[in-house]
Parts: C-alpha cells; structure tokens; sequence
C-alpha cells in the first residue's frame, strides 16, 4: 500500500492544482469597461466610445455619470463630442478648461446595477499624430471610481501632396526677371496641416521675396498652409536676371522639404523648371 501513496498524492496535489488555478465563479463584474470602434483614426474622422459602468457596492449610486478621458494629452484638445446615446451629454471642466466629457445617467445606479453609455467623437481635422490612452470613471455625488484604464486610440495623419513648379519671363530691353509659382495640392486623404518648398537656384542668381517665400544664398523657401483633401495653395517668388544670362540655360527645382502630417509618397515631391534668356526681349521657361 506505501507504494501508492506517492502516486495518490500527486492525483490529490494535481486535483488542488486545478482549483486554485480555476477563476472563481460569478466574479464581480468591471466597475468601468471601454471599448473604441477604431484603434487608428484620422483627422477629421469620428470614432465611437462605449463605456459600460456597474455598481459592484452594496450602496446606491446618486446622479450618477460615466466620464470619459484620454492621457496624456485631454479629450477634447483633439475632438469634440458629437452625441452620447439616450443620454445628457456635457463636457467635464478642469481648472484650465474641458477634460473630459460626461454623459448622465436618468436614474440612480443601485448595488449590482449597470449602465452603458456610447460617445461619438469627432477627431480634429488639425490633430497632429498622436497615441492617446482613453480612461473612464464611474462619478456620482455620494461616490466617485478611480479612472480605469481603456483601449489606446493612435491619430494617424497621412496628406499626400502634388508639387508643381512654373516660370513665368517678364522680359526687359536691359534685363527681366521670372515669376515663379509653387503649387501644391493636397491628394489625401486627410488635411494637410502645413507644407514647406525649397527651391534651389543655379549658381549666381537670387531670388526676391514673394506671397509666403522667403529667399536666402541658393535658394527660397517657400511655406502652405493648412489644405483640405483636394485642396490647392500657392506661393510666389521671382528671379531677376541681367544681359550676362543670354544664351545660358537655367533649371529650377523644387522640393517638399517639411510636411505636417508626413507625407510618405516622395514621387511627386519634386518640380523642376528650365528657363533660357534668348534675348533681352525674348526668354522662355518650360
């Protein structure tokens, strides 16, 4: 008989095992739960939220509220709130502004008792790239939850822009110049916050400034603002030239060198243009 009481302690061990690793039934339910429609958003895009409250105290819940916020940056610095479902919606005030917002419960929460809540968020068509963390409480005027911890939402801005450089011969009986114009247009799919051109010039020549450029040695910097999808904006500069640019052949290129949001297709961020003074009366750019 010894010689089986190792092998009935392991099956009694075993057995043990099993029930302490098993989770208890009927567990408490989450006090706060969220969910997110998306983990990825756009700007200008909209994402809903549902926030699922329970009273897990043996006490009623007075006027009570689920508040939704995001760390570390707050709310609604990146979106505003659109509706909440069969709720009153409001925005939850901190001592510098709005950190949240909130949506108000018809009744009061008794002991065991749930509520859920969906908040519809529009994401700011400026919103720079960003991975918010959103978080939620369960708030009422005899008891307040700490902030749970929800799904992480990720801004995640993409403009892809069309560059276009043209030259434009003003010419004179003693010299000219050429007008240029940078042309860039937003391809989306989300807004273009903002968009820098610097365009290089051939060696002694300068440019003057002109609507949104600013030249320097060799170059001219040039800056759009912000673009809707399909939106076009422009900037100006001109270069002079003088009678020792007869003849001589001259190119002119552009390139995007900054975007907000970033911009991942670089094949048509580049512009070139060709200018020749003929004559003093007589140039071309093509």
């Amino acid at each position: 008989m010894r010689r089986n009481r190792p092998l009935l302690a392991a099956v009694l061990l075993g057995g043990l095992t099993a029930l302490v690793g098993a989770a208890p039934a009927g567990a408490d339910p989450a006090e706060v739960q969220i969910s997110a429609s998306a983990s990825t958003v756009h700007p200008g895009g909209t994402v809903v939220v549902t926030e699922t409250v329970t009273n897990i105290h043996g006490f009623t819940v007075l006027h009570p509220t689920t508040r939704l916020f995001s760390t570390p940056q707050n709310l609604p610095s990146f979106t505003t709130l659109v509706s909440c479902s069969g709720v009153t919606c409001s925005t939850v005030d901190g001592p510098n502004g709005p950190v949240g917002y909130s949506g108000t419960l018809p009744e009061a929460l008794s002991a065991g008792e749930s509520a859920q809540v969906t908040f519809t968020l529009k994401v700011a068509a400026s919103a720079p790239d960003f991975t918010h963390q959103l978080q939620g409480q369960l708030f009422g005027s005899n008891y307040a939850s700490e902030r749970v911890d929800g799904p992480a939402i990720t801004v995640d801005a993409r403009a892809d822009r069309t560059i276009k450089l043209t030259g434009t011969p003003k010419p004179g009986l003693l010299g000219g110049r050429v007008d240029f114009t940078v042309s860039v247009t937003n391809n989306g799919p989300d807004p273009a916050t903002s968009t820098t051109v610097t365009t290089s010039l051939p060696t002694g020549l300068q440019a003057t400034a002109g609507t949104n450029c600013a030249p320097s040695p060799g170059k001219v910097t040039c800056s759009v603002g912000q673009l809707a999808n399909g939106g076009k904006g422009t900037a100006a500069f001109s270069v002079p030239y003088g009678l020792l640019t007869i003849g001589l052949p001259f190119t002119f290129t552009a390139n995007r060198s900054g975007a907000v949001p970033e911009d991942l297709n670089s094949a048509n961020d580049t512009s070139s243009v060709t200018c020749t003074v003929i004559t003093p009366l007589l140039a071309s750019c093509g």
